[in-house]
């Protein structure tokens, strides 16, 4: 009876390039390039061995079943990792060695990669496989790269953001890549685990696992409350939006447009003002945008947001005759309330603590109701 026994080779030594890579170690979402990396080979070898055998379709037992990529090590001094190819000798037919077309199936992929933008890309490669591109390099952010044969002068595969993107849109309509978008939800069906998110530009579709079902259904709508979603989206030839297909993240958001307006604040710098004017803090900001989220009403509307030459922020509401000012004065810890009313000439100021935001609001409802 003969025992299994395990092959080992050098297989690729990829360098994944970019701030996230400088401590020599790699993140489990670039984990995943991997991954589909290792499917990609697979299949591609198995076409290959079907192409030499002229299209039969059945390739040998434990061809491909124990066949895997291990990352052996990452190398000192660098982010290039040692990857190398596995298999199990198990089952009727035997491999002595790696197969060739596992390979070849390697150095195809690196001449794919390796194509430049308006020169002709391998015919041996089959056009189905291109999907792939659409998870090899997904996690990729911008200005990172991965070199899949970094020590050779004469390879120059490498692939970013904008080449794995290409390369899928070169055989599909569309491409897939990770996706941060915050919307409010629509429309959920709990049966087919799908919903609708109302975003800056329209809507989009998703799908949806158990865990973010409590999430999705609270804040389902209610005006008051956003979701911030990150996962994989799906994109035409024109970036745009048309639908998420995997939710990784989910985070609730009250007041996300009041909020937001607060933070869009942090861009200021000294001298916004003509030279003049103090920016607020990035402390004083994020401390408001946790008090509105949690104490502005849910029937209030929502006041525009303005920065004062003192570096404060004040909340404003406009009517034709009427304009009601809330300035949160950071120094004093105060908010400071200013209304007048041109109907009928009435001013009123006071001035309450920082804890006072019930009452403060409650007050600024008030003036407006009149």
């Amino acid at each position: 009876m003969l025992l299994p026994s395990m092959i080992k080779d050098p297989f690729i030594q990829p360098r994944f390039v970019g701030p996230r890579f400088e401590g020599h170690t790699l993140p489990l979402s670039a984990a995943k390039d991997l991954a589909a990396y290792e499917e990609l080979v697979t299949e591609l070898a198995k076409h290959l061995w079907r192409k030499k055998k002229g299209g039969r379709q059945r390739v040998p037992k434990g061809f491909a079943e124990g066949f895997n990529l291990h990352l052996e090590k990452i190398d000192e001094g660098s982010s290039k990792l040692a990857i190398v190819a596995m298999m199990l000798t198990t089952g009727v037919e035997w491999f002595d060695v790696i197969p060739h077309e596992i390979n070849e199936a390697k150095d195809l992929i690196n001449a794919v990669i390796a194509t430049e933008e308006g020169d002709a890309l391998p015919t041996e490669f089959p056009k189905d496989l291109y999907s792939y591109f659409n998870r090899l390099g997904r996690s990729l952010e911008p200005g990172e790269f991965i070199e899949w044969a970094p020590d050779s002068p004469a390879n120059k595969a490498v692939l970013t953001p904008e080449k794995r993107k290409r390369l899928v849109l070169g055989h599909r309509e569309t491409y897939e890549a990770e996706v941060d978008v915050i919307g409010s939800v629509e429309e959920l069906d709990a049966g087919k685990k799908t919903g609708t998110l109302r975003v800056e530009k329209g809507s989009v579709g998703f799908s949806f696992d158990d865990p973010f079902f409590a999430d999705l259904k609270e804040a389902l709508g209610v005006k008051t409350m956003c979701v911030r979603i990150q996962g994989i989206g799906v994109f035409d030839v024109n970036e745009k939006l048309s639908s998420i297909i995997e939710i990784d993240q989910l985070e609730q958001i009250s007041h996300y447009p009041l909020a937001s307006a607060i933070e869009n604040l942090q861009t200021l710098s000294g001298g916004w003002l003509e030279g003049g004017g103090m920016a607020p803090s990035e402390s004083d900001l994020e401390s408001l945008v946790n008090e509105v989220s949690a104490r502005f009403p849910d029937l209030l509307e929502y006041p525009s947001v303005v920065p004062t030459e003192e570096g404060n922020v004040v909340f404003e509401w406009i009517r034709p005759n009427l304009r009601i000012e809330l300035e949160v004065n950071f120094p004093e810890k105060k908010l400071e309330l200013y209304s007048t009313n041109l109907a009928d000439s009435s001013f009123v100021e006071e001035v309450f603590s920082r804890d006072e935001w019930e009452i403060a609001y409650a007050r600024v409802n008030q003036i407006l109701g009149r």
